[in-house]
């Protein structure tokens, strides 16, 4: 006689992998946004600092890339300005206005941004900035991983104009 299995026992075993996938899959995807936003920080922090030191050597912030000692990995000058530097998954620019003097790096495969005050900024100098792009809804996993980077539990803004969605944290 020979042994095999039941259709019964084949069932039960596809179920508990559809189980496992289902709990496995969600939590592997934040992992992925996890790690794709704090290379975003990274990124952004480098670009920050090298302002830093350009502002040290100028006594003010550059509105150019090429002018900054950072090596930026990748990508291509996104403008005739160089004010942003535009990559395969996103861009990172640089803002320089006469309150506000801030880096940001925001990765459109993931729909989220990393935004710094640089420190002579007018305006919040040193403030950091998580954005959740896509929705309003601060229950998004964008906002999820905004909540648990920032160590916020309400966000700071929220804007639900159709076409321009987004929950953003200040960093504590």
């Amino acid at each position: 006689m020979k042994k095999a299995f039941t259709l019964i026992e084949l069932l039960v075993v596809v179920l508990i992998i559809g189980i496992l996938a289902a709990i496995a899959v969600p939590q592997y995807q934040k992992a992925v946004m996890k790690t794709r936003y704090g290379s975003l920080k990274t990124l952004a922090r480098s670009i920050a600092n090298a302002e830093e030191v350009y502002y040290m050597a100028n006594n003010t912030y550059s509105t150019d890339f090429e002018e900054l000692d950072v090596q930026m990995p990748g990508g291509k000058l996104n403008d005739s300005v160089n004010r942003s530097y535009k990559y395969g998954w996103g861009w990172c620019s640089l803002d320089n206005t006469e309150n506000i003097s801030s880096v940001s790096c925001t990765n459109s495969l993931i729909q989220m941004s990393y935004a710094i005050r640089l420190l002579h900024s007018v305006n919040n100098p040193g403030k950091q900035l998580c954005v959740a792009y896509g929705s309003s809804d601060a229950n998004t996993l964008q906002a999820q991983i905004c909540k648990a980077e920032t160590g916020r539990t309400t966000p700071s803004v929220t804007n639900a104009d159709e076409g321009n969605r987004y929950t953003s944290y200040w960093y504590q």
